[in-house]
Parts: C-alpha cells; sequence; structure tokens
C-alpha cells in the first residue's frame, strides 16, 4: 500500500518566500505622503491667501504653521530616499548594503515629522492665545509649553539613544540606554499626550465662541471650523497602535508608522488653516483689530462677535 500522506515543504516554502520577495508597499507609501502633503500645502496656501486677501500680515502661527510643513515635506522627501533602499519591503529582503542608508535617512525622516508635529501643533496654540482669556489662557500656554517639551525630547531622543551616535545606522561597537521597549514605551506616551492636547486645544475655542453674539449659524460654522484638531487627535491616537515597528526585525511594518505620522502633522496643518479659509466665504462687515491677526477675529469677529 503507498502512503498516501506526502510532504512538500520544500515547495511551499519556496513559494511562500518567493511572494513575500514581491511584496513592496513603496509604492503606496509614496503616493500616501505626497498626497497628505500636498493637501496640508494646498489648505495652508488657502489660508495665506486669505490673510493677503484681507490685507492682513503675516504673525507667528502662520510662521510656525509654515515652518511646520516645511517639516513635513522633508520628512516626505526622506521617506522617498527610503524608498530606493528598500523600504517597503520585508526585512529579509532588504539588500544588505542599503540597511544603513535606509535606516539613517528614516532616522532623519522621523526626527523631521517629530518637528512637523510640534510646530503646527504650536501654530494653533498661538492663534488661541490671540484671543483666550483668564484660565483659558493658561491652558493654552501649559498645552503649548508642555507638548514642545515632549515632542522635542522624542526627536532629541532619536540622536542620543546610543553612544556613539552612528551606531543607530552603521551598528557596532557601543552601547545604547534606552532599548526598543523604553522607545516604544515613552513613543506611546508622546502619541497619547499629543492626541490629548490636540482635542483639548479643538475644545477650548467653545466657551468663547458660544457666548459671542452671533447668528447660531455662524456659531455653528464657527465652532465646526475651530474644532478640526480633534481629528488631528484621533490620528495621534490611532499611530500608538503602530508603535510596535519600533525594533521589529522586519522593517516592512514601518510602512504603516511613517504614514500615520506623516497624517498626523498633515492633518494638523489642514485643521489648523480651516478657520482662517472660513474668512474666503465671509464678507467684510465692520472693523477688526489690526494688530491681533488672529484666525478667529478673522472668522468671528468679522461677523460682529463679542469673545469675553
Amino acid at each position: 500500500m503507498s502512503d498516501s500522506n506526502t510532504t512538500d515543504t520544500p515547495s511551499s516554502s519556496s513559494s511562500s518566500s518567493e511572494d513575500l520577495s514581491n511584496v513592496d508597499y513603496s509604492p503606496q507609501l509614496n503616493s500616501t505622503i505626497w498626497f497628505l502633503t500636498a493637501m496640508a500645502a494646498l489648505f495652508m496656501g488657502l489660508r495665506i491667501y486669505a490673510k493677503v486677501w484681507r490685507r492682513r500680515t503675516l504673525w507667528w502661527d502662520d510662521y510656525f504653521l509654515i515652518s511646520g510643513w516645511i517639516c513635513l515635506a522633508t520628512s516626505a522627501s526622506m521617506l522617498s530616499v527610503c524608498t530606493h533602499f528598500d523600504l517597503g519591503k520585508h526585512g529579509d529582503f532588504i539588500k544588505p548594503e542599503n540597511l544603513s542608508s535606509l535606516l539613517l535617512f528614516g532616522y532623519i525622516a522621523g526626527f523631521f515629522s517629530i518637528l512637523a508635529a510640534a510646530w503646527s501643533k504650536s501654530s494653533f496654540a498661538l492663534t488661541l492665545l490671540c484671543f483666550s482669556t483668564g484660565w483659558t489662557k493658561r491652558i493654552v500656554w501649559f498645552v503649548l509649553i508642555s507638548v514642545n517639551i515632549v515632542l522635542m525630547f522624542g526627536a532629541l531622543l532619536q540622536w542620543i539613544q546610543c553612544w556613539p551616535v552612528q551606531r543607530l545606522w552603521l551598528g557596532g561597537e557601543g552601547v545604547c540606554w534606552m532599548g526598543f521597549k523604553r522607545m516604544r514605551e515613552f513613543n506611546t506616551f508622546a502619541a497619547a499626550y499629543s492626541g490629548a492636547a490636540d482635542v483639548v486645544l479643538a475644545l477650548l475655542p467653545w466657551n468663547i465662541i458660544w457666548r459671542a453674539k452671533i447668528r447660531r449659524s455662524e456659531k455653528l460654522g464657527a465652532l465646526f471650523a475651530m474644532s478640526m484638531g480633534v481629528f488631528a487627535g484621533a490620528t495621534s491616537f490611532s499611530k500608538i497602535f503602530t508603535l510596535n515597528a519600533i525594533g521589529n526585525s522586519d522593517m516592512i511594518t514601518m510602512v504603516s508608522l511613517y504614514i500615520v505620522g506623516t497624517a498626523e502633522s498633515a492633518i494638523t496643518i489642514i485643521a489648523a488653516s480651516i478657520p482662517i479659509i472660513r474668512a474666503l466665504f465671509h464678507k467684510e462687515e465692520g472693523p477688526v483689530t489690526p494688530s491681533i491677526p488672529s484666525d478667529f477675529k478673522l472668522t468671528v469677529q468679522d461677523n460682529e462677535a463679542e469673545p469675553v
């Protein structure tokens, strides 16, 4: 009697290995990050146009937003460079000669991605400072300072976690005092804190706008425009679920982390731009104090609001 149990493990393993070698997420990564970067540029451009059209001068919130977008574009550029060094492929199929360059440009991309998040959030906080008072202003200052401390420390931590620094991408002798587990823990905290800050900044204008003397429809429109940061917060929270990629030997897992990181900054820039863009759809009504170049002045006070 012939044995009906056949072993085809070698051929199955070879077929599976061939399938994995053909996996390459670099086109999806490139198209997604550049789409997000372009959308952020579009909204930021409309924001600047709205200010110029209303004969307003650019202020610190605009400069921080522009700086944030430049960092976002730099991060996207570095990620595109990474795709030339096999980012998007499974770790076993990354050419050994490409690995050090891939890691170096990946660290640079992560550094600028964190700066983009910090400065785009700072832009919206600076806008809120223009019209907040009392306890609201104190909360905005606390969020502005604390978010920058947390995110800037995270950006710095990328480069000081190992010594010598080049051990990060070249390997070899040296010491790493953080380790991947601690890096994941800190980045989880940073993502959660960053998301909570977005939500707080998005909800703070409600008290001011709700008490403003404007039509109910205008009030709801202003509340919606000023609360778009909630989506940036949701994106930051979702980044927590991609942080297992840190230290993972299969670098294909980094693709999701890079996309979500890009999305966080892009959505923050869009959210910070929408209140000003809203002014394009409202005609000038009454004087506006030129010394306070805030989004709120353009979107609410133009409709005879009296913020408290």
